[in-house]
Protein backbone atom coordinates (compact mmCIF):
# COMPACT_ATOMS: atom_id res chain seq x y z
CA UNK A 1 0.00 0.00 0.00
CA UNK A 2 1.62 3.45 -1.01
CA UNK A 3 1.22 6.33 1.81
CA UNK A 4 0.16 9.71 0.98
CA UNK A 5 2.59 11.45 3.72
CA UNK A 6 1.10 14.34 5.45
CA UNK A 7 -1.13 16.79 4.42
CA UNK A 8 0.30 19.98 2.26
CA UNK A 9 0.95 22.84 4.45
CA UNK A 10 1.65 26.57 3.14
CA UNK A 11 2.55 29.46 4.75
CA UNK A 12 -0.79 30.73 3.44
CA UNK A 13 -2.39 28.06 5.58
CA UNK A 14 -0.41 29.35 8.96
CA UNK A 15 -1.49 33.00 8.10
CA UNK A 16 -5.03 32.03 7.50
CA UNK A 17 -5.27 29.39 10.79
CA UNK A 18 -3.24 31.80 12.85
CA UNK A 19 -6.12 34.74 11.99
CA UNK A 20 -8.78 32.21 13.00
CA UNK A 21 -7.74 31.53 16.18
CA UNK A 22 -6.95 35.45 17.42
CA UNK A 23 -10.05 35.68 15.84
CA UNK A 24 -11.37 32.98 17.97
CA UNK A 25 -10.00 34.34 20.87
CA UNK A 26 -10.05 37.56 20.85
CA UNK A 27 -14.14 36.74 21.29
CA UNK A 28 -12.97 34.89 24.26
CA UNK A 29 -11.40 38.21 25.45
CA UNK A 30 -14.91 39.77 25.15
CA UNK A 31 -17.09 37.68 26.76
CA UNK A 32 -14.23 37.50 29.78
CA UNK A 33 -15.24 41.38 29.66
CA UNK A 34 -18.91 41.01 29.64
CA UNK A 35 -19.14 38.92 32.02
CA UNK A 36 -17.04 41.25 34.54
CA UNK A 37 -19.47 44.25 33.70
CA UNK A 38 -22.54 41.77 33.89
CA UNK A 39 -21.36 40.41 37.62
CA UNK A 40 -20.22 43.67 38.91
CA UNK A 41 -23.43 44.76 40.91
CA UNK A 42 -22.62 41.25 42.73
CA UNK A 43 -18.87 40.61 42.03
CA UNK A 44 -16.61 43.47 40.80
CA UNK A 45 -13.56 42.05 39.24
CA UNK A 46 -11.48 44.48 38.55
CA UNK A 47 -12.11 46.24 42.47
CA UNK A 48 -11.26 42.91 44.06
CA UNK A 49 -7.99 43.06 42.55
CA UNK A 50 -7.36 46.63 42.97
CA UNK A 51 -8.34 46.58 46.67
CA UNK A 52 -6.21 43.06 47.09
CA UNK A 53 -3.17 44.90 45.09
CA UNK A 54 -3.71 47.82 48.23
CA UNK A 55 -4.69 45.60 50.70
CA UNK A 56 -7.08 47.44 52.16
CA UNK A 57 -10.87 46.83 52.63
CA UNK A 58 -12.50 42.97 51.99
CA UNK A 59 -12.69 40.98 49.53
CA UNK A 60 -15.83 39.06 48.24
CA UNK A 61 -14.82 35.15 49.03
CA UNK A 62 -16.53 34.19 46.19
CA UNK A 63 -14.52 35.79 44.07
CA UNK A 64 -11.96 32.79 43.37
CA UNK A 65 -14.85 30.23 42.53
CA UNK A 66 -16.41 33.14 40.10
CA UNK A 67 -12.91 33.47 38.53
CA UNK A 68 -12.83 29.88 37.94
CA UNK A 69 -16.32 29.96 36.40
CA UNK A 70 -15.50 32.78 33.94
CA UNK A 71 -12.30 30.72 32.88
CA UNK A 72 -14.59 27.73 32.15
CA UNK A 73 -17.03 30.09 30.11
CA UNK A 74 -14.84 32.10 27.79
CA UNK A 75 -12.41 29.30 26.71
CA UNK A 76 -14.89 26.86 26.28
CA UNK A 77 -17.54 29.05 23.70
CA UNK A 78 -14.25 30.27 22.63
CA UNK A 79 -13.02 26.81 21.76
CA UNK A 80 -16.25 26.06 20.35
CA UNK A 81 -15.76 29.13 17.91
CA UNK A 82 -12.56 27.69 17.13
CA UNK A 83 -13.41 24.60 15.83
CA UNK A 84 -16.01 25.54 13.50
CA UNK A 85 -13.38 28.03 12.12
CA UNK A 86 -11.64 25.10 11.41
CA UNK A 87 -14.44 22.67 9.96
CA UNK A 88 -15.28 25.93 7.68
CA UNK A 89 -11.27 26.03 6.28
CA UNK A 90 -10.30 22.74 6.80
CA UNK A 91 -13.42 20.62 6.20
CA UNK A 92 -11.65 17.46 4.40
CA UNK A 93 -9.15 17.59 7.42
CA UNK A 94 -11.74 18.05 10.35
CA UNK A 95 -14.76 15.90 9.68
CA UNK A 96 -15.95 15.08 13.06
CA UNK A 97 -17.42 18.57 14.37
CA UNK A 98 -19.86 16.96 16.80
CA UNK A 99 -17.30 14.30 18.15
CA UNK A 100 -14.81 17.03 18.84
CA UNK A 101 -17.49 19.36 20.77
CA UNK A 102 -18.85 16.71 23.14
CA UNK A 103 -15.31 15.34 23.90
CA UNK A 104 -13.71 19.32 24.43
CA UNK A 105 -16.57 19.86 26.59
CA UNK A 106 -15.67 16.59 28.61
CA UNK A 107 -12.36 17.89 28.78
CA UNK A 108 -13.34 21.36 29.84
CA UNK A 109 -15.55 20.23 32.84
CA UNK A 110 -12.64 17.73 33.78
CA UNK A 111 -10.31 20.60 33.91
CA UNK A 112 -12.39 23.24 35.78
CA UNK A 113 -13.70 20.62 38.35
CA UNK A 114 -9.89 20.06 39.01
CA UNK A 115 -8.62 23.90 38.71
CA UNK A 116 -11.75 25.24 40.85
CA UNK A 117 -9.84 23.79 43.90
CA UNK A 118 -6.63 25.57 43.35
CA UNK A 119 -8.66 28.84 42.23
CA UNK A 120 -10.07 28.82 45.96
CA UNK A 121 -7.25 27.84 48.03
CA UNK A 122 -4.42 30.63 46.04
CA UNK A 123 -7.42 33.13 46.62
CA UNK A 124 -8.10 32.52 50.35
CA UNK A 125 -4.02 32.64 50.47
CA UNK A 126 -2.63 35.89 48.06
CA UNK A 127 -4.83 37.26 45.46
CA UNK A 128 -1.48 37.78 43.96
CA UNK A 129 -0.85 34.50 42.87
CA UNK A 130 -4.89 33.57 41.33
CA UNK A 131 -4.06 34.90 37.75
CA UNK A 132 -1.07 32.43 37.70
CA UNK A 133 -3.84 30.14 37.96
CA UNK A 134 -5.43 31.71 35.52
CA UNK A 135 -2.69 31.64 33.21
CA UNK A 136 -2.57 27.69 33.88
CA UNK A 137 -5.79 26.87 33.20
CA UNK A 138 -5.95 28.22 30.04
CA UNK A 139 -2.53 27.44 28.98
CA UNK A 140 -4.42 23.82 29.75
CA UNK A 141 -6.92 24.23 28.14
CA UNK A 142 -5.67 25.12 24.63
CA UNK A 143 -3.20 22.74 24.80
CA UNK A 144 -5.62 19.31 25.58
CA UNK A 145 -8.21 20.84 23.39
CA UNK A 146 -5.59 21.30 20.50
CA UNK A 147 -4.46 17.60 21.44
CA UNK A 148 -8.35 16.11 20.97
CA UNK A 149 -8.70 18.26 17.66
CA UNK A 150 -5.89 16.71 16.25
CA UNK A 151 -6.54 13.07 18.16
CA UNK A 152 -9.63 13.25 16.52
CA UNK A 153 -9.01 14.36 12.95
CA UNK A 154 -5.32 13.58 12.73
CA UNK A 155 -4.59 10.37 14.60
CA UNK A 156 -1.90 8.94 11.89
CA UNK A 157 -0.04 12.37 12.49
CA UNK A 158 -1.12 12.89 16.36
CA UNK A 159 3.00 13.33 17.31
CA UNK A 160 3.12 16.37 14.36
CA UNK A 161 0.18 17.59 16.84
CA UNK A 162 1.78 16.53 20.03
CA UNK A 163 5.36 17.85 19.26
CA UNK A 164 3.79 21.04 17.51
CA UNK A 165 1.68 21.95 20.43
CA UNK A 166 4.26 21.29 22.98
CA UNK A 167 7.00 23.49 21.82
CA UNK A 168 3.78 26.18 21.22
CA UNK A 169 3.09 25.72 24.99
CA UNK A 170 6.57 26.55 26.05
CA UNK A 171 6.74 29.43 23.89
CA UNK A 172 3.22 30.95 24.99
CA UNK A 173 4.23 29.67 28.47
CA UNK A 174 7.55 31.95 28.57
CA UNK A 175 5.68 34.86 26.73
CA UNK A 176 3.15 35.28 28.88
CA UNK A 177 4.84 34.98 32.26
CA UNK A 178 7.54 37.46 31.17
CA UNK A 179 4.34 39.78 30.03
CA UNK A 180 2.97 39.22 33.31
CA UNK A 181 5.90 39.55 35.41
CA UNK A 182 7.07 42.66 33.73
CA UNK A 183 4.29 44.61 34.45
CA UNK A 184 3.43 46.59 37.54
CA UNK A 185 1.07 44.42 40.06
CA UNK A 186 -1.76 46.59 38.90
CA UNK A 187 -1.23 46.72 35.44
CA UNK A 188 -1.03 43.15 35.23
CA UNK A 189 -4.17 42.17 37.06
CA UNK A 190 -6.29 44.42 34.39
CA UNK A 191 -4.69 44.03 31.46
CA UNK A 192 -4.13 40.52 31.98
CA UNK A 193 -7.42 39.32 31.39
CA UNK A 194 -8.22 40.71 28.01
CA UNK A 195 -4.94 39.85 26.46
CA UNK A 196 -3.80 36.43 27.91
CA UNK A 197 -6.36 34.30 25.44
CA UNK A 198 -5.89 35.61 22.21
CA UNK A 199 -2.32 36.32 22.63
CA UNK A 200 -1.51 32.72 24.20
CA UNK A 201 -3.89 30.67 21.12
CA UNK A 202 -2.56 32.68 18.72
CA UNK A 203 1.35 32.12 19.79
CA UNK A 204 0.25 28.45 20.05
CA UNK A 205 -1.63 28.02 16.52
CA UNK A 206 0.89 30.24 14.59
CA UNK A 207 3.99 27.59 16.08
CA UNK A 208 1.63 24.45 16.09
CA UNK A 209 1.06 25.12 12.04
CA UNK A 210 4.77 26.10 11.25
CA UNK A 211 5.83 22.97 12.50
CA UNK A 212 3.17 20.99 10.33
CA UNK A 213 5.00 23.10 7.88
CA UNK A 214 8.57 22.44 8.34
CA UNK A 215 7.36 18.56 8.72
CA UNK A 216 6.07 18.68 5.25
CA UNK A 217 9.17 20.62 3.83
CA UNK A 218 11.30 18.06 5.21
CA UNK A 219 8.82 15.25 3.52
CA UNK A 220 9.35 16.77 0.99
CA UNK A 221 12.73 16.90 0.51
CA UNK A 222 13.84 13.68 1.89
CA UNK A 223 10.43 11.24 1.13
CA UNK A 224 10.86 10.01 4.46
CA UNK A 225 7.32 10.08 6.57
CA UNK A 226 8.74 8.62 10.31
CA UNK A 227 5.98 10.21 12.25
CA UNK A 228 3.47 8.96 10.01
CA UNK A 229 5.06 5.43 9.57
CA UNK A 230 4.79 4.94 13.25
CA UNK A 231 1.33 4.73 13.43
CA UNK A 232 0.77 3.00 9.74
CA UNK A 233 2.94 0.45 11.46
CA UNK A 234 1.00 0.22 14.61
CA UNK A 235 -2.01 0.26 12.66
CA UNK A 236 -0.86 -2.77 10.48
CA UNK A 237 0.43 -4.73 13.64
CA UNK A 238 -3.20 -4.63 15.64
CA UNK A 239 -4.82 -5.84 12.19
CA UNK A 240 -2.61 -8.62 12.11
CA UNK A 241 -3.31 -9.60 15.42
CA UNK A 242 -6.63 -9.19 15.31
CA UNK A 243 -6.82 -11.33 12.13
CA UNK A 244 -4.43 -14.50 14.05
CA UNK A 245 -6.42 -14.94 16.94
CA UNK A 246 -9.32 -14.80 14.62
CA UNK A 247 -7.77 -17.74 13.08
CA UNK A 248 -7.43 -19.07 16.81
CA UNK A 249 -11.25 -19.26 17.52
CA UNK A 250 -12.39 -20.11 14.60
CA UNK A 251 -10.03 -23.84 15.03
Amino acid sequence: MTLSGPKKVSITDIAVNTLWACIAWFLGSIIILLIVFSTSKFIDIAGTFQRANLAWGTTNPMFPFVLSLVTFVATLITSMVSTKLLTMTDGEKYKSQWEIYGQIWIFSIILYLCFTPIYIYTGLLNYENILVVFIAHVLLFTFGSALIVELLNNYRYVLIGLYGNFIALCAASSITLVLFYSMSTGQAKLIIMLVIIPLVLTIMSMIKWLFEFLYYSYYRLTNLDGLGDIFYRIEQEEKEALREEQQKNSI
